[in-house]
């Protein structure tokens, strides 16, 4: 398939696969099918408009910038904002996507915690800005090893707390990287 032959561009093809992945799953099986088709077909024709690996690559190392020593604030802060909204706003989320950013948040702690261990270790033990950073990473593996309660309700609320601690030891990822001298340059 050429590029003369594609029936979408590529933002068109962005906005219809938001569109799809945003619907309800239909309860009955053949609407449940037909939405599955549609999504299949509007990804493989979303992959297929993308560059080759050689461009990709290119694309990657642009963007390298925001990443930080083995991790994104940008991205993370992202996923805190959207966890914090829903409960700001007093809205719901959609199911996948609570769960989608759910998964993340839980998922950014590995990746913050050795940093902000990183960066206690360089507070005198025992003081009091240790202590609290040692709590810190504490209670945010202990949220992200809680149990959820039934319903969206608590989901939304897990998620809320998820983003609280992952916040916090995201600001101690970045102090250990500032008084480490790492840049954000691409690698």
């Amino acid at each position: 398939m050429d590029d003369g032959d594609r029936s979408f561009d590529q933002r068109d093809l962005v906005v219809r696969v938001r569109a799809l992945l945003g619907q309800e799953i239909p309860g009955d099986a053949l609407r449940a099918t037909v939405l599955h088709q549609g999504m299949a077909t509007a990804v493989r024709e979303l992959l297929a408009s993308l560059p080759d690996g050689d461009a990709c690559d290119e694309v990657v190392g642009a963007r390298a910038v925001t990443v930080h020593a083995g991790f994104d604030s940008t991205r993370i802060r992202e996923a805190i904002r959207t966890a914090k909204s829903w409960k700001h706003a007093g809205v719901y989320p959609h199911p996948h996507t609570l769960a989608a950013v759910t998964r993340a948040l839980c998922g950014y702690m590995p990746s913050l915690v050795p940093y902000a261990s990183m960066y206690s270790d360089t507070l005198t033990p025992a003081s009091p800005a240790w202590v609290t950073c040692c709590e810190a990473i504490e209670r945010a593996q202990e949220a992200r090893n809680a149990s959820v309660g039934e319903g969206l309700d608590a989901a939304s609320e897990h998620a809320f707390r998820l983003a609280v601690h992952v916040e916090v030891l995201l600001r101690y990822a970045e102090r250990h990287r500032e008084q480490s001298g790492e840049r954000n340059d691409p690698v």
